[in-house]
């Protein structure tokens, strides 16, 4: 099943330190015996996306140092050495540049709450985070400017350590095809040379958008009809669509062959006679990029040329990592018309899915 997912957070075993890991285990496989290890240096490696359209946000704050008296593999498996003690952890929220709050997130195992970290060469248990349950503002054009930015503060009580960053948030979009705010059933033409219009106007400071539409279908065994599974499949309708400005509120409209949508089912699902599916609804989703969430994300595209070297892209102050916004405007359970779910049963692409 063609599946697509932008759950930044689930990227735990950071790229950074797989590559401060990869390095140090040459290094210690090396015979010569001049030391070429530098001096042990305390950094600490920062991911955070806040996203005001969810109400609690993360962010993961792990150390990552070179250590030329232990081996780095490891040390990875220990959960002491990835996680710092007794960090000071705060927010200032500005407004246009003035402070109007702070916030203090709450350190949390992520495990108790459902987040699981990926496992892989570093310890996956506890899975410490900093918690937010405070509302994040969203920048917003009108009806006057308004710019919240977020200054994230790290401090090691215990070493002195300090590393900083800050993000400024990204915008509501506003949705005009095939869904608006008031929604009604959603229609998606089969017949080639059909289209699918995309409209919108664009959040405040959002660099560039995803957007996919994710189709919601039970499926079941005619000799079992009690068992029925609900399954999805999502078309991705665009990926890393630059934005016209980070201003925000300009008009962007652009249309996409429908057909395409029921070449993906008739790719996606076997057909047999003895699975019945029945189609349920749609989610709609745009999924906003700030401005240093797409360069990391440009910065780490794969390599396609004779040079590999991938530059380190990092905005933490005295840290590696990111810090960055985005807002997911999803629209769930969108009604299928009548017309949409004719054109399931009887197209020539999916009338053998038993729709």
């Amino acid at each position: 099943m063609h599946k697509t997912k932008f759950n930044f957070f689930k990227s735990s075993n950071t790229t950074f330190n797989l590559v401060i890991l990869t390095v140090l285990f040459l290094l210690n496989s090396c015979k010569n015996e001049i030391n070429v290890a530098a001096p042990w240096k305390e950094t600490l490696i920062v991911y955070g996306l806040l996203d005001p359209a969810t109400s609690v946000n993360y962010i993961r704050i792990q150390k990552a140092y070179l250590d030329p008296n232990s081996n780095a593999i490891k040390f990875a498996s220990i959960n002491d050495s990835i996680y710092a003690e007794k960090l000071d952890v705060k927010l200032y929220v500005k407004l246009n540049g003035n402070t109007i709050d702070t916030i203090f997130p709450e350190y949390i195992n992520g495990d108790i709450e459902g987040i699981k970290k990926d496992s892989g060469l570093f310890s996956n248990s506890p899975n410490y985070l900093y918690k937010i349950t405070e509302p994040i503002k969203a920048s917003r054009l009108s009806p006057n400017p308004e710019d919240y930015t977020y200054q994230l503060e790290v401090y090691d009580k215990k070493t002195g350590y300090k590393c900083s960053s800050n993000t400024t948030t990204t915008g509501y979009l506003e949705p005009l095809s095939p869904v608006t705010n008031n929604i009604t059933p959603i229609t998606i033409n089969s017949k080639v040379g059909t289209y699918i219009t995309i409209g919108y106007r664009e959040g405040r400071n959002v660099k560039t958008y995803d957007m996919i539409i994710r189709f919601w279908y039970k499926e079941y065994d005619i000799k079992t009809p009690s068992d029925t599974q609900t399954k999805y499949i999502d078309w991705v309708l665009f990926k890393n669509r630059p934005t016209t400005s980070l201003r925000g509120y300009e008009l962007k409209i652009t249309s996409i062959e429908s057909n395409i949508f029921y070449e993906l089912l008739n790719y996606s699902l076997n057909a047999d006679s003895d699975i019945k599916r029945i189609p349920m609804y749609c989610d709609v989703e745009f999924y906003g990029a700030g401005e240093d969430l797409y360069t990391y994300i440009q910065v780490n595209l794969p390599s396609v040329g004779i040079i590999q070297k991938k530059p380190e892209y990092t905005n933490i102050s005295n840290g590696l990592g990111l810090f960055s916004s985005r807002y997911i405007t999803a629209f769930r359970k969108i009604p299928i018309s009548a017309e949409m779910k004719s054109q399931l049963k009887n197209s020539d692409y999916t009338k053998s899915l038993n729709f």
